[in-house]
């Protein structure tokens, strides 16, 4: 199921093309079977959650096609108390990034509760990197993939609360 909401267009990993993010010859079966491992570790995710879903689609790691041409491959799961987020930058991605480094990152975060919500709070961070090829950044992905399904696995969804640093904040 595409989702388009005028600020991307998100389109599940089964349904997209891999080149709107991976030069062609990088894509490989083994690189697409390390999307669909952290992919499939998003939807374990969301099952283990209480009302819990994975993406947009609810599919696991999504295409984002933003109207300015920009691409990425990113994935959450979530419910109303806690969201594990992984996601991959191309080079490029940003003008000012670094044009031949591809950006992973992987988040656990919760919901400002603050009087005057400000966002999402992050908890726990995977280590973001930078790598040098696709193939790195993909094997990347599913090392985050994995840790936020450990993380989720070991701290209970009400429990992420508590662990918010800026929890209350004026």
């Amino acid at each position: 199921m595409v989702s388009d909401n005028q600020v991307m267009k998100t389109v599940p990993l089964a349904e997209g093309e891999p080149t709107w993010v991976f030069p062609p010859e990088s894509v490989t079966p083994s690189l697409m079977a390390s999307l669909l491992a952290s992919s499939g570790r998003l939807l374990e995710i969301a099952s283990l959650l209480p009302h819990g879903r994975a993406g947009w689609s609810g599919s696991g790691l999504e295409y984002n096609v933003f109207p300015s041409g920009q691409r990425s491959l990113s994935g959450w799961a979530e419910n109303d108390q806690v969201t594990f987020l992984a996601e991959l930058l191309p080079p490029g991605f940003y003008p000012d990034g670094a044009p031949q480094q591809w950006e992973v990152t992987a988040d656990i975060s919760v919901r400002c509760d603050a009087k005057n919500d400000c966002g999402m709070h992050s908890v726990e961070e995977f280590t973001p990197n930078s790598y040098a090829t696709a193939e790195d950044a993909v094997a990347a992905v599913e090392k985050a993939a994995g840790w936020l399904l450990d993380r989720c696995r070991a701290v209970p969804p009400g429990d992420w609360r508590t662990r918010d640093p800026r929890a209350g904040h004026a």
